[in-house]
């Protein structure tokens, strides 16, 4: 069961649950990580979560638990493909201790990229696999002290294993990541919730949510999503912020998984356009070929009032909103020192923002 109390549908003038993402990147360290979370629970944000692209996917969290009380904490999400069932399981039951019953575990099968490209790993099967792979943590994750723990499956197995623990909560949360259909009902059948990533329309995700709440069966089956937040008072530099995000996501090799979103959504020539620009390095003309129709359904970007709306958008599906900061630094760096300090400055606007959100202003 999620540990986080329930809010209503939202519409404008109420709540709405915010979480922060942080990806690690731009020279940011663990400390700084640590410091935006707590910023981040100052501000009034509901939880704070770490993308295990540049980063693991638990060191962050065990240091922005020090700095904590009361934000959810999780990786969103841990990549299936680079660790055992056992070390996710373990990893977790210690993050909650140490987090005093916080976490809220995202796990995912990973992508081409990710998995082939830098850990030389191959995907197959990974319906069969995810099934497994979270069948094996959750006994992990749940076992008492001496405990055994055996598991035959086709994929993953375990014989002999004992708990020499006892877990802080008899239960973690589980979020699979999914998009596609069958992934999507897997996570609808064996998790606790659903973890949504970015570039994806208010329309698509409640399409999704609906459907894996009726498949689950249950009220309490959770749906969180991350989207990309651009937030300026002037609204053409948020847009071109968002625009610039979008082309990232692709760079420096295109992205399958982006590019299959964008044109599941109906923008293939987008996809197509940003695809060809991209394998030529041509950055700038790919940022252009990111029209005002992608930027307007499938990213936050705007002025305050703007991305507020959009956010209510989406929290008429989703429980959570997690933010995605795309403003980077506009900041010509004399040091690492400064530039990391003109990181953590580009928050600024996002906890403001999550401050608005959260407080239903």
């Amino acid at each position: 069961m999620d540990p986080r109390p329930p809010k209503d549908a939202a519409v404008p003038g109420q709540e709405v649950r915010v979480g922060l993402m942080l990806a690690g990147g731009g020279g940011m360290t663990v400390p700084d990580m640590a410091e935006l979370a707590a910023r981040a629970e100052g501000a009034g944000f509901d939880g704070v979560y770490v993308a295990e692209a540049w980063r693991s996917g638990f060191v962050p969290l065990a240091a922005m638990a020090a700095r904590t009380e009361r934000v959810t904490l999780g990786p969103y999400v841990l990549n299936a493909h680079a660790r055992t069932p056992m070390i996710a399981g373990m990893s977790a039951v210690d993050l909650d201790e140490v987090s005093q019953g916080r976490l809220v575990l995202g796990v995912g099968s990973g992508n081409k990229v990710t998995n082939e490209s830098y850990q030389g790993v191959p995907v197959r099967r990974p319906l069969p696999k995810m099934r497994e792979y979270v069948e094996l943590m959750r006994l992990v994750t749940r076992a008492r002290r001496g405990e055994q723990v055996d598991y035959d499956g086709e994929i993953h197995r375990m014989t002999g294993w004992r708990s020499q623990a006892d877990p802080f909560r008899a239960s973690i949360p589980i979020h699979l990541a999914a998009t596609a259909p069958r992934m999507t009902r897997l996570a609808a059948t064996i998790a606790d919730g659903i973890a949504l990533g970015t570039l994806q329309s208010a329309e698509f995700v409640a399409e999704i949510a609906a459907s894996c709440r009726q498949i689950s069966g249950r009220d309490d089956f959770g749906v969180m999503m991350a989207t990309l937040v651009a937030v300026d008072e002037d609204p053409e530099r948020a847009r071109d912020a968002a625009r610039a995000a979008v082309v990232n996501l692709y760079a420096g090799k295109p992205h399958p998984h982006y590019d299959s979103l964008l044109r599941q959504q109906g923008h293939e020539r987008v996809a197509d356009e940003v695809d060809r620009l991209v394998r030529d390095g041509d950055l700038d003309a790919a940022r252009r070929a990111v029209t005002d129709e992608v930027v307007d359904q499938l990213v936050v970007a705007g002025t305050p009032g703007d991305c507020i709306a959009r956010i209510h958008e989406y929290s008429r599906s989703v429980d959570e909103v997690l933010f995605v900061n795309v403003s980077g630094m506009r900041y010509e760096a004399g040091s690492v020192a400064d530039a990391r300090r003109a990181l953590l400055d580009s928050y600024q606007p996002l906890l403001e923002l999550g401050t608005l959100a959260a407080t239903g202003a």
